[in-house]
């Protein structure tokens, strides 16, 4: 119950507060409060893209944003559902048109049934697997029993097929085959903004699988931004496919004092050699790229 208000003269000063706190209210109230660092949908304007590279420590998740809509990339372990749901909350999305489990292992997969029920969802899309490649853990079997159940429409991207959120697109480059190696059965993408920006997300795809994305898939590479494979493993360090990206800006998902040793040298070694400005989630948190008409920018 409010309580009562004595009667009287409010000062000029007083009354100026008063105003103040109700707008602050009235904001908090429409919009939510959003943490540290997070972009809200109450800044994102007609004409962008907004890509969010979430901090899930050692594992991956991105969220690609137009207005109230969304593709999320994977979801990062299990533990970080709570967290990934309130980031995604806090910029006003409540819509994945898409959401892409890239491959079945669970710091890419591991919250992606608390996604389902906590957001309305599209389609759900990820790599084809052959019988001899399933997967038999409990993360897997949960969320394809999630899916079954709740007969939710998948989506097995070929080579080249393209889906769209209202004029971001999201292109498929890869997996070019089947492997027992999960990791390069990665859905490599490439999301192509709004304003022309494009950034390259490789997964967990290794050298062998990017070698033979590079030699089947001809002209497609060129982006600004690369989020580079494995978190940053030595593994993922394929030059040729990187130096046809040629991107300006590289991105690492990886946890803090990993048990990996993620990033390696190796990576790290490549992106200085070729001046590429470098963010890591580990450093640097929540990485968010603003994409316009007039190019991207880093806005957290």
């Amino acid at each position: 119950m409010a309580k009562k208000r004595r009667k009287g003269k409010k000062s000029k000063n007083s009354l100026l507060t008063l105003i103040i706190a109700v707008v602050v209210i009235a904001f908090s109230f429409f919009f939510g409060e959003a943490e540290p660092g997070k972009v809200t949908n109450a800044f994102l304007g007609d004409g962008e893209t907004h890509v969010h590279i979430i901090d899930v420590g050692q594992g991956s998740a991105t969220l690609i944003q137009e207005g109230n809509k969304g593709i999320l990339i994977d979801t990062g372990e299990d533990d970080y559902g709570d967290y990934l749901i309130s980031y995604i909350n806090s910029c006003g999305v409540d819509r994945l048109e898409y959401v892409v489990a890239s491959h079945p292992h669970s710091d890419h997969i591991g919250a992606i049934v608390d996604v389902f029920k906590a957001f309305d969802v599209g389609a759900v899309v990820m790599p084809e697997l052959s019988e001899k490649n399933i997967p038999t853990t409990r993360v897997y079997e949960k969320m394809m029993e999630y899916i079954f159940d709740k007969d939710m429409d998948v989506i097995f991207p070929s080579v080249g097929e393209t889906i769209h959120l209202v004029n971001t697109s999201l292109s498929f480059l890869g997996p070019v085959k089947q492997t027992d190696d999960l990791n390069n059965m990665s859905l490599i993408c490439r999301v192509n903004t709004i304003g022309g920006t494009k950034v390259m997300i490789l997964g967990d795809a290794e050298k062998e699988e990017l070698s033979s994305v590079y030699e089947t898939v001809s002209g497609v590479y060129k982006s600004d931004i690369l989020v580079m494979g494995h978190h940053g493993s030595r593994t993922s360090v394929y030059k040729p496919l990187l130096n046809a990206v040629d991107a300006s800006v590289a991105v690492i998902s990886c946890g803090r004092d990993n048990d990996y040793g993620h990033p390696h040298k190796e990576a790290l070694n490549y992106v200085s050699q070729e001046g590429l400005t470098l963010y890591r989630t580990d450093k640097d948190g929540d990485i968010v790229f603003k994409c316009t008409a007039e190019g991207f920018e880093k806005v957290n």
